[in-house]
């Protein structure tokens, strides 16, 4: 009789690896280099590349083609960058909810918007936190789009393209209008024109242009609010939010409001940020807040003497 066969040899089945390693590996696709993955880990390079050595060693697949520069994405590599990146995004969200659920019932909810509607918010901040039960309010004027799902802010006010992410919760809650003020003293046929650089915005900068018909441009301002106060201050002709202008009994508006240059105004709030009680009733008193000064921020006059 023959021996019995053999059995089939055992194969070690393969330890998973572990986040930091899949973090590790990320960086690099990302960075394309063992120096730059390693400023963003705050690792040393000679760290970053035994690790990845050992990532490889680990998975029996070659993640990388070393070049003289660079690392380039083998075609297994690039497959599995692509679920790296998803699993960073995920601990990146796993962290931002446990922050965000850790946060003090009482800490002050954090409002973001341009500085025009961050004045607007500071003339009402009062009845803001009224409305939302006595919540403390912190408003931080910025022209940047801060991350919410980071936990920058917790809400944002912004001017056009509301985030499209998933995650994200946005709601139109009005139009910000502005129109051409002088003050009532001065002649406006004669008075310094502050504009805008085109950067800010090119809209805003052709109406008055137009409106200028070959005069010259004194100054380029791209705060509203600057805009406004140079109206006041200086005697000039330039725009301003019709909340401020039509509200400032020394000041006259030149003409209506032009289509063109208004900003459509978006409430914005993010998962991570809703889980905060506080942050909803925010939420609701802005709402209510925008609602009734819908009026004031289209620029709609109740006295038709206010125009020039």
């Amino acid at each position: 009789m023959g021996q019995p066969a053999s059995p089939p040899p055992r194969r070690h089945a393969l330890a998973s690896p572990s986040w930091d390693d899949i973090a590790i590996f990320h960086s690099v696709a990302v960075g394309g280099t063992l120096a730059v993955a390693a400023v963003a880990l705050g690792l040393s390079e000679a760290t970053v590349a035994r690790r990845l050595k050992n990532l490889e060693t680990q998975l029996g697949l070659p993640l990388f083609r070393r070049t003289a520069n660079r690392l380039v994405l083998t075609e297994i590599g690039s497959t599995l960058a692509g679920d790296a990146s998803d699993i960073a995004t995920a601990v990146e969200r796993f962290s931002n909810r446990t922050r965000a659920a850790r946060s003090a019932d009482d800490a002050p909810v954090r409002v973001t918007a341009t500085t025009s509607i961050s004045l607007f918010l500071t003339m009402h901040a009062t009845t803001i936190s009224a409305q939302a039960g006595g919540v403390e309010i912190g408003i931080i004027s910025t022209r940047e789009r801060l991350d919410l799902a980071r936990g920058d802010a917790d809400i944002a006010i912004r001017m056009r393209r509301p985030p499209q992410q998933n995650g994200y919760f946005s709601q139109k809650i009005g139009r910000l209008v502005q129109a051409l003020y002088a003050r009532r003293d001065v002649d406006p046929l004669t008075a310094p024109i502050i504009s805008v650089s085109r950067d800010v915005s090119s809209r805003i900068e052709e109406h008055i242009l137009n409106w200028a018909n070959g005069r010259p441009i004194a100054a380029r301002v791209g705060d509203s609010a600057a805009r406004y106060e140079s109206i006041r201050s200086a005697g000039a002709v330039s725009m301003a939010p019709c909340f401020m202008g039509d509200f400032d009994e020394t000041l006259i508006r030149l003409a209506p409001p032009p289509d063109e240059t208004s900003d459509e105004i978006f409430l914005v709030s993010h998962e991570v940020s809703r889980q905060r009680p506080a942050v909803m009733a925010v939420l609701r008193a802005l709402q209510v807040l925008f609602r009734a000064n819908r009026t004031r921020l289209n620029g709609i006059l109740t006295t038709p003497e206010s125009i020039r």
